[in-house]
């Protein structure tokens, strides 16, 4: 039977006020990645009903290497004064007690970003939605995180981070607060409207604009710049950070993903190779670069890698052997 962890044993483990037995118990328990979330909400708790234990981390680092330097420098023996054994045991214990505060301000430092976001993501394949606190939805693609802050979401801004790529429909709040994407590459958006899609990978994005309008920032030479988009249009950026706009027809097609359907139009074999590779981390090996040129238009719909690979093949003429997670394109014809 599994053992029962609740709150009251969490905060007793991080008051170091549990058994060995207890302690294993625990820290097997927290090793489970579907109660991090538990542990850390309890640890912020606990935290927060102690403030004794909140320390400056740089004060601590400080007086660490202070007591490094004084070591090197250690008088011997014989020119030492003789002290008593009691002095030198609370010596001691104090010792510990500062070596265990600053192990603890070191451990929250390095565990901050869970305790301060949650994380959402999706795995190669998967679709997922996500309501956020204050009313509006993220329609997460496969192989994507979004990261949102868990205190204060709302009550000056509200900035979430993406890596992959998501559908934002954002709802106005009353006291007018920002909604922010953050990249963390060298663009972010400012939602200024409704609905709006963000492709954020490797070292290229692209920001599509459904309805309202968004401010996208961007990063190009010595000072930033900003693009205010209107409803059908489409900036491109490259690794380079060159951002290009454009107006296109039907801006939705650009996020048919979330209705498993997938629209091209004149996309070469290169995109789509990379679209798997983004989507279900699959390798489409084309070794011919003429066929890597050739071009597909249409609308597909599919639910699985397998069935878009099979519906492409079908409508191109081409063929196709998989071993494993690597799929080899072979051609029968020199043309669609």
């Amino acid at each position: 039977m599994k053992p029962q962890i609740t709150q009251q044993l969490l905060f007793d483990y991080f008051s170091g006020r549990v058994s060995p037995i207890q302690k294993q118990l625990v820290d097997e328990w927290a090793k489970d990645a579907d109660h991090r979330e538990l542990f850390y909400q309890s640890l912020h708790a606990w935290e927060s009903q102690h403030p004794q234990y909140i320390v400056d981390l740089d004060k601590a680092m400080a007086g660490h290497t202070a007591r490094m330097v004084s070591k090197a420098v250690k008088r011997p023996d014989w020119m030492r004064p003789a002290r008593p054994l009691d002095g030198w045991i609370r010596k001691r214990g104090a010792i510990k007690v500062a070596a265990s505060i600053l192990v603890a301000a070191l451990l929250c430092w390095q565990f901050r970003k869970p305790i301060l976001n949650r994380t959402y993501t999706t795995h190669y394949g998967e679709v997922r939605q996500i309501n956020l606190p204050d009313g509006s939805t993220v329609t997460l693609n496969a192989n994507s995180a979004i990261t949102v802050p868990r205190f204060g979401f709302g009550d000056s801004e509200r900035a979430i981070g993406l890596e992959g790529e998501a559908l934002f429909s954002v709802k106005h709040t009353q006291n007018h607060s920002r909604f922010v994407v953050r990249t963390g590459q060298n663009f972010d958006i400012e939602v200024l409207g409704t609905e709006f899609s963000v492709y954020n990978r490797g070292k290229s994005g692209r920001v599509v604009l459904n309805r309202g309008k968004v401010q996208l920032r961007y990063d190009q030479g010595p000072a930033p710049k900003t693009i205010t988009m209107r409803p059908g249009e489409v900036v491109r950026l490259n690794g380079q950070g060159n951002a290009h706009l454009q107006k296109v027809r039907n801006p939705e097609s650009l996020s048919a993903w979330r209705d498993n359907r997938f629209v091209f139009e004149n996309t070469s074999l290169t995109e789509i190779a990379q679209l798997f590779a983004d989507t279900y981390g699959l390798t489409l090996v084309i070794s011919d670069p003429e066929l890597a040129k050739w071009t597909i238009t249409g609308s597909f719909t599919a639910h699985n890698a397998d069935e878009l690979l099979e519906t492409l093949m079908e409508v191109s003429s081409l063929s196709y052997t998989r071993s494993g997670n690597q799929i080899q394109i072979n051609s029968h014809i020199q043309s669609f």
